[in-house]
Parts: C-alpha cells; structure tokens; sequence
C-alpha cells in the first residue's frame, strides 16, 4: 500500500467511525427521551390508572427517600427513583401493586430529587 492510499483509508475509517458514533448517539437520546416519557414526578400526586402515587425525603434524614403508589392493578408496576447529590441515582425494586418503599442515598450524599417510574 501507498501513502495515499493509507491516508485515503484512514480518512475513510474516521468517517466511518464519526457516523457509527452519531447513530449510537442518537439512539442513546431516543430511548433517553422514550424513559423520560414514562416516568412520573413524584412530588406530586400521579394521575395514572396505577392511582395516585407519591414520594418525598424521609424526615429527619437528608440521604433516605420514600415512594409509595395506590390502587395499582393488572400489569402495572412502579418503583422509586431517587437523584443524589453528587450525580449517583438509585432505585427501589419494581412493585405490582400497592405499596411503599425506602430508598438511601449513599453517605455522605444527599436526596436532590426524587420521582415514582410507572411502567403501564
């Protein structure tokens, strides 16, 4: 092989490369937007089938939250989604049915916010 012709294939494969990155980044925000979708804010309650849903910080702490829904029937299901202090994010189990749950931030961080995911 020339130096051209590595050149040329190199320039190739970077193109190449450049669009394989902005497909899987556009894929990335389109199932990004597809979740955000499906979640639910949870400092309010939810009006979903699933009943009304809430979820806020545990008093006297600053890293537990809680969440808990009503009336959640059939093939619903809902969990706790909490957002902490210094980016990390946790989540309850998912739940079919009534019920509430607690979810901890780890120490030394805090509850920024938190949000009731309903899958329908």
């Amino acid at each position: 092989m020339t130096t051209s012709s590595i050149s040329s294939q190199r320039k190739r494969d970077h193109h190449l490369g450049h669009g394989r990155v902005v497909r899987r980044l556009a894929t990335g925000a389109a199932v990004l937007a597809a979740a955000t979708t499906m979640s639910v804010v949870g400092a309010n309650a939810a009006s979903a089938s699933a009943g009304p849903c809430y979820s806020g910080r545990d008093d006297g702490t600053t890293n537990w939250a809680w969440g808990s829904c009503t009336g959640v029937s059939g093939s619903s299901h809902w969990r706790l989604h909490v957002s902490c202090t210094w980016g990390d994010t946790r989540y309850s189990s998912w739940f079919y049915g009534n019920g509430r749950t607690d979810v901890q931030c780890p120490v030394p961080e805090s509850v920024r916010d938190t949000q009731i995911d309903i899958i329908y």
